[in-house]
């Protein structure tokens, strides 16, 4: 491993309560998954789908029945 500061973090973290240690091992799992699932997005990106992702899962984005009839308003039938 090239980085000292990672290298000086994971060897304090070995002596972490198990419950800490479990809590990074998540994170650097959700890091690598983010990272294999769109390699291009960078950090602003992430914070953009996490907050969308948080609002859908608060059901505060629009159905697409709901999208439909807004766009409907503009078209010529």
């Amino acid at each position: 491993m090239s980085d000292p500061i990672l290298v000086e973090v994971l060897e304090r973290a070995s002596s972490w309560p198990q419950r800490d240690r479990a809590k990074l091992v998540a994170a650097a799992r959700l890091i690598e998954a983010q990272q294999a699932a769109a390699p291009d997005l960078n950090e602003d990106d992430w914070v953009i789908v996490d907050r969308r992702a948080e609002a859908a899962a608060h059901g505060d984005i629009a159905t697409d029945k709901e999208v439909a009839a807004f766009f409907g308003r503009f078209t010529k039938t």
